[in-house]
């Protein structure tokens, strides 16, 4: 799944999406996603696959930067199915302004991301 969401994301976007790292340089907007959760689907006969929640953040050194840089994100992924992904549902949305990593703006996203393993 996370190989198939990197290629997916960064085919869609026009900004750097990286797991767990903003990467290097100093552009924005980039983004930046962590596997929050996951938890396995279980039925009788055995696992039916897993819900992990993403987080996606996007960075910005204005908010509108970072808002239209999650737009983007929103666009491509939110009700996503392809590959190993079976379906892929916003959850929440949140804003943040973080004086202390250099002024720079961020909307979070997180993802439920059902797939096969």
């Amino acid at each position: 799944m996370e190989e198939h969401l990197q290629t997916l994301l960064s085919g869609a976007v026009s900004f750097p999406i990286a797991w767990g790292t903003l990467g290097s340089g100093t552009n924005t907007p980039r983004a930046v996603m962590f596997r929050t959760s996951g938890v396995r689907d279980m039925t009788m006969s055995g696992p039916a696959g897993m819900q992990t929640r993403v987080q996606i953040d996007c960075y910005g050194s204005t908010f509108a930067e970072a808002i239209t840089a999650s737009r983007a994100i929103r666009t491509a992924l939110e009700g996503y199915r392809g590959g190993p992904i079976q379906g892929a549902f916003l959850q929440s949305t949140r804003d943040q302004f973080d004086d202390d990593a250099g002024l720079l703006h961020r909307v979070m996203l997180t993802f439920s991301i059902h797939h096969r393993d």
